[in-house]
């Protein structure tokens, strides 16, 4: 399953257990979603967040054709209060990164 991790850098204006709270309850809503199987924050350091989300494929993130749930679109509003998005990646593990490379080959 794909793992999506998105990087938050604090405002300066925010406090930083604000900061904690919004990434919290962002995954808390991303939980909520149909097909995400875990989501949690880490600190990068003093001023900096990452959201790990592990999602199965199509089922999270931009481009997935699923409209997000309100408490979810209200956590991310929230955070975008607080830290500037910095970084948005989708990992894909082995196995779909080797079916890619192999649809290449045909």
């Amino acid at each position: 399953m794909p793992l999506h991790v998105t990087k938050y850098e604090r405002r300066d204006s925010a406090d930083r257990n604000d900061l904690g709270i919004a990434a919290l309850e962002s995954c808390r809503a991303a939980r909520e979603t149909p097909g995400v199987t875990s989501s949690r924050f880490y600190w990068i350091n003093t001023d900096e967040v990452a959201i790990i989300t592990d999602a199965e494929p199509g089922a999270w993130g931009q481009g997935s054709g699923n409209t997000p749930l309100p408490r979810t679109v209200k956590a991310l509003f929230a955070l975008a209060n607080l830290a500037k998005n910095t970084s948005t990646e989708t990992w894909a593990d082995a196995r779909a990164g080797s079916e890619t490379y192999k649809i290449s080959e045909s």
